[in-house]
């Protein structure tokens, strides 16, 4: 049982099983030659580290030209937009590698180590919307997968302390093949499961936010990179300094 979902609009459909479960399983949402490529741009950017640990690399579209496409891509820049309105960021962007051999990891809800986004509301806001692409295979458990429990962004407790895979019985694992993708709210509790694999999991995380809240992956990024960019995705690095606006965003370029 997941809440599926296609490339592109945010269906009604997909819309409430968001807000009642918190994330969404995006399937084919990147081609296979997309896939291939940034695999390969994974590998590179892990290989001068040392292997076998667990590990994130931020800002990963500006190093490897393959990732570049993710951050505007059509299969969920809409869902984005119907979630999070027409004025939002790239706000950080992570290249994951979990090791051959990990053991998993605790739940937890994603947001600012400054800051526990908990503190906000309760229900929390929708601050970050989380994509994860698959680029390996996570055909069962033991494969490195994301592990959701759903609907607990609308939680008004925390999670019990000790709370595992094991004990927790509305926990679900994330199944899916390389090429589909995990959106997710930020306060959905979630974690990494064992990889009993002999080879290493590899995603690629792309988060939208609010254009107030500040970039965790990089301080700036190169003039030349930005250079290069389209409209759209200059406008979801930060770059709309507008002096007869002050701090006001405009509304992203969409082309309708």
């Amino acid at each position: 049982m997941r809440p599926l979902a296609q490339p592109g609009e945010l269906t009604e459909t997909e819309r409430f099983l968001f807000d009642a479960w918190g994330y969404l399983v995006v399937e084919n949402a990147l081609s296979q030659d997309e896939v291939s490529a940034c695999l390969d741009a994974a590998d590179r950017l892990h290989a001068p580290n040392p292997p076998g640990q667990w590990r994130q690399i931020g800002n990963s579209f500006e190093k490897e030209p393959a990732m570049e496409s993710l951050i505007d891509h059509s299969s969920v820049i809409q869902k984005a937009r119907a979630l999070l309105g027409d004025r939002f960021i790239l706000h950080s962007s992570w290249c994951t590698m979990v090791p051959a051999g990990f053991k998993g990891g605790g739940f937890h809800q994603d947001g600012s180590s400054a800051y526990d986004f908990r503190k906000l509301a309760t229900p929390v806001p929708l601050v970050q919307l989380r994509v994860g692409y698959i680029l390996t295979e996570q055909p069962t458990p033991g494969y490195g997968n994301m592990v959701m429990i759903p609907g607990t962004h609308n939680a008004s407790v925390p999670l019990p302390r000790g709370a595992n895979v094991e004990t927790m019985p509305i926990a679900h694992i994330i199944t899916g093949k390389p090429g589909d993708a995990l959106l997710f709210h930020q306060a959905v509790y979630h974690c990494g499961m064992a990889n009993n694999q002999n080879y290493d999991r590899h995603m690629i995380h792309m988060v939208y936010a609010p254009p107030w809240l500040r970039h965790s992956d990089r301080m700036n990024n190169s003039p030349e990179f930005l250079e290069r960019l389209t409209p759209m995705r200059r406008a979801l690095m930060g770059m709309w300094t507008y002096p007869e606006e002050s701090f006001h965003m405009r509304p992203l370029p969409f082309k309708d």
